[in-house]
C-alpha cells in the first residue's frame, strides 16, 4: 500500500497523472462513439438496387377552387329591396324570381309620362284638325296656301313630341319590369350580397346582387404559376390538390 502511495505521489509530482487521465478519457470516448456509429450505421444508410424510371417534376402553387361557370346577377335600376325569395346554397331555375325592388318611384314616373303623353296627343289632334280645316279654306280661297306651312310645322312638332313621350313611357315600363330580378340560368346561389331594406344604386355601375354557379360538379382552380415553372406546364397534365375543408384528403384533376 505504501508502494502504491509512493508511486501516486511520484506521478503527481512529475505531472504525469493528469495527462494519463485525459488520455484515458479520450480513448474511452472514441471507443464509445465508434461503437455507437457502427450500431447506427444500418439506420443512417439505406441501400437499393439501381433501376431505370421516370423523373417526376412537381410544381406547387396556391389558388382558389371556383365553379367553371359563375353568373353575376345585377340590376339596371336603383331601388330598395322589399322582397327576397332565395338565399345562400339554394338551387334556382332559369327565370325564377330572386328579389323585388320597390317600384313606387318608377310607377310615379310612369303616371307622369302617361299624363304628358295624353297632352301631346291632344296637341297633335288639334294640329291635325287645324291643318284639315285650313286646307278646305285654301281650296275655297279664303286663306293663302302659305298659311298651311305653319300648320304642317305645328303638326310635325306635335308628332315628334308624341313619339318622344311614347319612348320615355316605354323606357319607364321596361325599368318597372327590371324591379323584379330573375335568375338567368339554372344553378345554385353561392353568394348573396344584399338584404331586405338595403338600397341598391345603379347610377354609375351595375351592382352585383347574387352569384349563381351553373354546376358545382364542374370546378376549376384559379392560381398563378411562377414564371420559372410555367414553361413546364402542359395541357392534360395530372393535378393533385387539397382544400382546407378536407386537409387529409387528396383530390385529382
Amino acid at each position: 500500500m505504501n508502494f502504491i502511495n509512493r508511486v501516486f505521489k511520484f506521478l503527481l509530482r512529475a505531472k504525469v497523472l493528469v495527462p494519463l487521465i485525459l488520455l484515458a478519457v479520450v480513448i474511452a470516448g472514441a471507443a464509445y462513439f465508434q461503437k455507437k456509429s457502427e450500431a447506427n450505421k444500418s439506420e443512417r444508410y439505406r441501400t437499393a438496387l439501381v433501376d431505370r424510371g421516370p423523373v417526376i417534376q412537381r410544381i406547387s402553387a396556391n389558388g382558389t377552387l371556383n365553379p367553371v361557370t359563375v353568373v353575376n346577377v345585377g340590376t339596371q335600376v336603383s331601388g330598395t329591396v322589399v322582397k327576397l325569395y332565395t338565399d345562400f346554397n339554394q338551387p334556382v331555375k332559369a327565370n325564377q324570381i330572386l328579389l323585388e325592388l320597390d317600384p313606387a318611384l318608377i310607377k310615379a314616373n310612369i303616371a307622369q309620362l302617361e299624363a304628358a303623353m295624353r297632352s301631346t296627343e291632344a296637341t297633335m289632334r288639334l294640329a291635325e284638325s287645324t291643318l284639315k280645316r285650313n286646307t278646305e279654306l285654301v281650296a275655297k280661297g279664303f286663306i293663302t296656301p302659305q298659311a298651311l306651312e305653319q300648320n304642317l310645322k305645328e303638326l310635325d312638332v306635335a308628332k315628334a313630341q308624341v313619339a318622344q313621350a311614347k319612348s320615355q313611357l316605354d323606357r319607364e315600363k321596361t325599368n318597372l319590369s327590371y324591379t323584379i330580378i330573375r335568375s338567368p340560368i339554372d344553378g345554385i346561389i353561392i353568394d348573396r350580397k344584399i338584404d331586405i331594406g338595403q338600397t341598391v344604386a345603379a347610377s354609375f355601375s351595375t351592382p352585383t346582387l347574387f352569384q349563381i354557379a351553373k354546376d358545382l360538379e364542374a370546378m376549376q382552380i384559379d392560381t398563378s404559376v411562377a414564371e420559372a415553372d410555367v414553361g413546364s406546364v402542359k395541357q392534360g397534365m395530372d393535378v393533385r390538390f387539397t382544400v382546407d375543408a378536407y386537409p387529409d384528403r387528396d383530390f385529382n384533376g
